[in-house]
């Protein structure tokens, strides 16, 4: 049995700093109930959670925390882990649990407090190391995940002849963005000079090519088909799902010819979702990536398809992936200023897209938008879940 999915509401707080007065299950249960709200639905509608883990809580027990607070019992219920990519997982399980018949409606959501996390070193070490790679990286004292991004970008402009000026415009449009985006962290405008003046974290990315450890509570609810069209007259369908999972990207464990600037996750993953939508890369009308640094703002289109290996270097400066291009790209700020807290990342994601679709996007509205993409990935782009989304009507 397998029944179409739609979204049919959505709810987030604003990216940024709660402090330690507000747990991750408030934030959680605060974001629940805008998207019941923009659904038009009561929680005794609800017969479904699935969320994603926040860290600080990592029994799982916020289902039975949210389910007891929201005083509903759920006919299915999960938490999804696995990394970055844990929201866009959580949602394709979500839609399966409907798909499939077990569920009507179901409540994809999730919390972190990152800002939290990030400020002490012995919690964000264990959640960073990735052990096959020590014995290649401990020799040279390196942590956590920018380092290998900077080598991906420094490669790139090797090979593409970019330079730290198109990481930066990528920067900037992603700015330009998020100032009309209301629940972004960052919307203080900013120019190309003053990313090149930021400070060098690691070379070639400085602190505004990094997207920053924040807070944030995200939400969306799915419906079977048959209880969509009786709820909403703008149901947006998932059409398409793709998932790859490449054994390494950055560190090659099986073979040293593996490029660093170019991702079969992202290849693999977005075929698929393509192939199952019955769409091609052309019909895409407003994307939303998960690119947590300036360089792969440019890398990720090309392997998604929308340019050709090196085309973002232009691109990225002729406004090809802005309002009106060939591709709107990031139209909510993206990860670098919309705020990036992490594994809920994904569900900002599919909001942003939910938002486009439903001509609800203000300044930086696509017109006509009909259909949608979000690229999420998870580890250092080896893992990786593409969906495409379409209006309904």
């Amino acid at each position: 049995m397998s029944r179409r999915v739609a979204i049919i509401g959505y709810g987030c707080l604003k990216i940024g700093k709660y402090g330690s007065e507000v747990s991750e299950n408030e934030l959680s249960i605060r974001a629940i109930k805008l998207a019941l709200e923009d659904a038009g639905i009561s929680k005794e509608d609800v017969n479904g959670l699935v969320t994603t883990p926040n860290y600080l809580l990592t029994l799982g027990l916020q289902l039975s925390v949210v389910s007891e607070y929201l005083r509903i019992s759920p006919r299915v219920a999960a938490e999804i882990a696995c990394g970055g990519i844990a929201g866009g997982l959580a949602l394709k399980h979500a839609m399966n649990e409907i798909a499939l018949g077990h569920a009507d409606i179901v409540v994809c959501y999730g919390s972190v407090k990152e800002s939290i996390r990030f400020k002490n070193i012995a919690l964000v070490e264990p959640g960073m190391g990735i052990e096959i790679y020590d014995p290649t990286t401990q020799p040279y004292a390196v942590a956590g995940v920018i380092w290998a991004y900077a080598c991906s970008g420094r490669r790139y402009m090797y090979e593409y002849g970019a330079t730290e000026e198109h990481f930066a415009a990528a920067c900037v449009r992603n700015r330009n963005n998020a100032r009309h985006n209301p629940w972004a962290a960052f919307t203080t405008p900013i120019t190309i000079e003053d990313v090149l003046k930021s400070p060098i974290l690691c070379s070639p990315l400085k602190l505004l090519d990094c997207s920053a450890a924040r807070d944030g509570a995200a939400a969306v609810v799915l419906a079977s088909e048959k209880k969509a069209r009786k709820i909403t007259d703008t149901p947006i369908y998932i059409v398409g799902v793709g998932e790859h999972h490449d054994n390494s990207s950055f560190i090659p464990t099986d073979r040293c010819d593996k490029p660093i600037t170019s991702f079969v996750a992202a290849r693999e993953a977005a075929q698929r979702a393509l192939k199952m939508a019955k769409v091609s890369v052309d019909d895409i009308d407003v994307a939303e990536l998960y690119a947590p640094f300036s360089p792969q703002e440019l890398m990720l289109p090309e392997d998604i398809g929308w340019f050709k290996k090196g085309e973002m270097v232009k691109a990225i400066m002729d406004g090809s992936t802005e309002i009106g291009g060939k591709i709107p790209i990031n139209t909510d700020g993206g990860l670098l200023s919309r705020g990036h807290p992490a594994m809920v990342t994904p569900i900002y994601e599919t909001i942003s897209i939910v938002r486009q679709l439903r001509g609800e996007s203000g300044k930086v509205q696509v017109d006509g938008a009909e259909i949608g993409l979000i690229h999420c990935e998870g580890g250092m782009l080896n893992n990786c879940i593409v969906f495409i989304f379409r209006r309904g009507d």
